[in-house]
């Protein structure tokens, strides 16, 4: 009567380095369409959150006849080379935050500053006229403390940039409309872009999402390349 004993059989090292080889093509073709599609997935969830905060300022405009201011919030990331976090014109758009304007010309937040994925900004050149064009207001720096007519008062953001941020803004009046020049003939838009794009030039980059708003009526609409 014949036995045979059993035993567990080992990987060679040529059989170890083969499938090591091959997990290497494997990476090489998956991880750059990885990146693709995570970049693509933040700059979805940016264009949710700017669109339903559009929407919804000039809906609250309507609800609480009040106006409400829309600002577009810039500050250096920290964690970014060559952006500081007390300085933010070293940095870039990269929040929304919604204003209410009361009666007695205070400005309160409705809502804390919904920021954009780290991975993705607003387009700080021409692309983006609610934030580079000149005629816009002047940009603001945030206050630590109320003023006297109880406005002020920001809110702090995290990551150690706190009151480090300016910005600019817009109005939604109780009506709907804007407080936007209507007849200047300038295309009111934004524009979302991914950080590692080109962010100036007479192009756009290859992925991008624009939001452009009709001063008049306050409406949005909504630009973004098949990809």
């Amino acid at each position: 009567m014949r036995t045979h004993s059993s035993y567990n059989r080992a990987f060679s090292l040529l059989e170890l380095l083969a499938v090591i080889f091959i997990i290497g093509i494997i990476a090489v073709f998956v991880t750059p369409v990885a990146g693709t599609l995570l970049r693509g997935s933040h700059l979805s969830q940016a264009e949710q959150i700017l669109t339903d905060q559009v929407k919804l300022g000039r809906q609250q405009a309507l609800i609480k006849n009040h106006n409400v201011q829309v600002r577009f919030i810039r500050y250096g990331d920290p964690e970014t080379p060559g952006e500081r976090a007390n300085d933010p014109t070293t940095g870039f758009y990269r929040a929304i935050q919604l204003m209410e304007v009361l009666d007695n010309g205070a400005v309160v937040p409705l809502d804390k500053p919904q920021v954009l994925p780290v991975s993705v900004i607003v387009n700080p050149g021409t692309f983006s006229t609610l934030v580079s064009n000149p005629a816009m207001q002047p940009s603001t720096h945030a206050r630590r403390d109320k003023a006297a007519d109880g406005s002020g008062g920001d809110p702090q953001l995290a990551r150690g940039v706190d009151w480090n941020y300016d910005f600019v803004s817009f109005r939604f009046r109780p009506d709907g409309t804007t407080t936007l020049d209507s007849n200047s003939g300038i295309v009111w838009c934004i524009t979302l872009q991914n950080f590692t794009d080109p962010k100036t030039g007479a192009t756009l980059p290859a992925n991008f999402v624009t939001l452009q708003l009709d001063p008049v009526s306050g409406t949005v609409r909504l630009f973004r390349p098949s990809v």
